[in-house]
């Protein structure tokens, strides 16, 4: 048994997730549930674009011994992406986080290190920016680290799960459509279930609310790297035993440059700190894959005959 699965059975921790609807936030609120020594609330995406007034007030009432943010890396594949405005949004909560002495944990991505390929990035290489998505990245970063001393960032992967509207729900669903899937040529990435992610979340508060003082920047992905093609044709294998997709009539087209992917590229992050600091190891996404697939489904079945009423 590693470190990873020591649980602090009599402390009471209070967390305050971010954008609980998020896929981490989501995943974070369904770990969270199972244990009876936490207590946690979470803020909706909708409060916070609205009222970071609102936001900062919640954080001093409920007065959290961690506030994670999950909202930040949700919003970075969404249609509008991330704004200048998010920064500084996110620069107020933090202050807001530092009085009510709460320590912040931020889920970012490795796509600080866009546009660069063919290496492991450690936590200490400098991010390299390309593109509006990854400047906006690395600039919230930036942010937590300058307003919050007892602060975790946690880069990850390109994170998918079954719960919320991302990227890969639209990879899923142009494969019920018989879509062309368009895949990045000779590109490998560490593709992460939310789930994964937020058991690393719960670990490192769990340890940290144990005395370890280990605040900075980590990194965790999951530990098998793919290419775009071998991911895309291991979910159309397994989600044909469960969806409605038919193999003969998918089209995979691998593209060299430009256009978008359904399975996008992520830098591939460099995770032996978090192993050395907090006993994490790093877990397969496939053996993730049939459950995310199952629950995505049930969901599909359960909806249907609302949507005939």
């Amino acid at each position: 048994m590693d470190r990873l699965s020591v649980a602090l059975e009599f402390t009471i921790l209070k967390i305050l997730i971010l954008d609980q609807d998020s896929q981490v936030g989501y995943a974070l609120a369904e770990l969270l549930q199972e244990h009876s020594q936490i207590e946690w609330r979470g803020v909706s995406a909708a409060l916070l674009l609205a009222s970071t007034a609102a936001v900062s007030a919640i954080i001093s009432d409920y007065a959290p011994d961690y506030i994670v943010n999950a909202w930040s890396i949700e919003l970075s594949e969404s249609p509008a992406g991330l704004q200048k405005s998010h920064v500084k949004m996110l620069r107020n909560l933090c202050r807001a986080a530092s009085a009510s002495n709460a320590a912040f944990i931020h889920v970012s991505s490795a796509l600080v290190y866009n546009g660069a390929r063919g290496k492991l990035f450690r936590e200490g290489d400098r991010p390299k920016s390309k593109g509006r998505v990854s400047r906006r990245l690395a600039e919230l970063e930036q942010g937590v680290i300058r307003h919050i001393d007892h602060h975790i960032i946690l880069r990850s992967g390109w994170v998918f799960g079954a719960h919320g509207q991302g990227t890969f729900h639209s990879f899923l669903r142009g494969l019920e459509l018989g879509r062309e899937i368009s895949l990045q040529s000779a590109v490998e990435g560490a593709p992460t279930p939310a789930a994964d992610v937020a058991r690393v979340l719960f670990a490192m508060m769990q340890q940290i609310d144990c005395g370890a003082h280990a605040w900075g920047v980590y990194h965790y992905g999951s530990s098998d790297v793919t290419s775009s093609r071998d991911f895309a044709e291991t979910v159309i294998t397994m989600a044909a035993q469960y969806g409605t997709i038919d193999i003969e009539h998918i089209r995979l087209v691998e593209r060299r440059a430009g256009g978008d992917y359904m399975v996008p590229h992520y830098p591939i992050l460099e995770c032996s700190k978090i192993l050395d600091t907090f006993g994490i190891k790093q877990r397969p996404w496939r053996s993730a894959m049939t459950n995310i697939l199952k629950c995505l489904y049930r969901q599909q079945l359960a909806e249907e005959p609302a949507a005939l009423v």
